[in-house]
């Protein structure tokens, strides 16, 4: 086994020696194309992104359109950032080449298909140029009115907090999906841990979401009811969403929802269009909510910003956790999963798990 392995990795450096010499002797896509995907992949050198693009990006300047699909596979699991790329294009776009302004255009396009509303609300100065006929109050209708349409995209992406937390949220459920799949693949154990409902199997940033889910639904509820107001629905979280951590996928749903609810109200006070002012910042929007003389409307409010806090707070870990793990610095999800284990005990959850370490973790794979 030690010479296999020992053969393995002199193969390895073999390919990334014999295709850096490719590259400075062939000069050909085929060749920059091939060590980009060594320097991706870590095969006979150290994984680096930041090179592997450098590459593919030659690649395709000679015309491979293999590297235009590596390149999204890049920008799909989170090793390369559209934000990035456009900020740096922006910086001079007049010498930027007409093909990378169309690539640019396209990829943003995916991204809000994808709705990593994140990326669209950190190039909000660059929206204009992107996508010129944007209507903001087409965009409040078709919101209102629950039509997917580019306007309501950009809308609810420029109203929301400044954020880096609503990207790539299917590569991090399924990141946690594999993670915690010895717990969530036990019927039985899942059964045991939902009909217990005890509080020490949520963690704090889990809880604070749920008590702030309440608040949000019963003062809209409340408001709506005295000013006979349509009202725009606030899913009911099912009990399994909850174990054993909060579904992230339901995460841009939520915001979204409380956002139409937001906008049902927002001509009831004069103090709500100050409030949707200053969205951009937890601070000015607490100081309005001061000023609100309503209790119903004041609660709202409030529990809107503890909601884009709380659901920040959320999904921020979780992709620190996802850096860890590309990194591959694997302590800290075992230390996630083992303090799960460890809070089932405590709350007299009987399981037959062991403790984990770096060799025995759940093999995580992301495609």
């Amino acid at each position: 086994m030690y010479f296999c392995n020992m053969n393995t990795k002199i193969d390895a450096i073999r390919q990334y020696l014999e295709a850096r010499k490719a590259v400075r002797n062939a000069k050909n896509p085929k060749a920059f194309l091939r060590l980009g995907k060594l320097y991706a992949q870590g095969i006979g050198t150290k994984e680096n992104h930041v090179l592997s693009n450098y590459f593919y990006e030659k690649a395709l300047a000679m015309g491979c359109k293999e590297a235009e699909s590596l390149i999204d596979h890049e920008y799909d699991t989170g090793q390369r950032s559209i934000v990035r790329d456009i900020m740096t294009a922006m910086e001079n776009i007049e010498a930027v080449a007409p093909y990378k302004i169309e690539r640019l255009k396209s990829r943003l396009e995916k991204e809000r298909l994808k709705k990593n509303f994140g990326n669209l609300s950190h190039i909000r100065n660059h929206i204009p140029f992107f996508y010129p006929d944007y209507n903001q109050e087409q965009g409040y209708d078709d919101l209102l009115n629950h039509r997917d349409t580019i306007d309501a995209d950009i809308c609810y992406s420029l109203c929301t907090a400044d954020n880096w937390s609503e990207v790539n949220i299917d590569v991090l459920e399924s990141m946690l999906q594999q993670l915690y799949a010895p717990i969530i693949q036990d019927s039985k154990l899942m059964q045991s841990i939902v009909s217990s409902d005890n509080c020490y199997l949520i963690s704090d940033e889990d809880g604070e979401l749920r008590q702030c889910l309440v608040h949000l639904r019963s003062s809209y509820n409340s408001i709506c009811k005295n000013i006979k107001v349509e009202e725009q629905e606030i899913a009911q979280i099912d009990d399994s969403a909850w174990y054993p951590y909060f579904k992230v996928s339901l995460i841009p749903l939520l915001r979204l929802q409380a956002f139409r609810c937001l906008l049902s109200i927002r001509d009831i006070d004069p103090h709500i269009h100050d409030f949707m002012n200053c969205l951009d910042s937890d601070e000015e929007s607490l100081n309005v909510c001061e000023a609100v003389q309503d209790q119903d409307i004041q609660l709202f409010l409030i529990s809107y910003v503890e909601l884009n806090i709380d659901t920040d707070s959320i999904l921020i870990a979780h992709q620190k956790l996802l850096r860890f793990y590309r990194n591959h610095h694997l302590r800290p999800l075992v230390q996630q999963l083992n303090a799960y284990i460890e809070r089932m005990t405590d709350a007299g959850i009987e399981h037959q798990l062991p403790e984990y370490t770096e060799e025995n973790l759940p093999k995580i794979e992301l495609t």
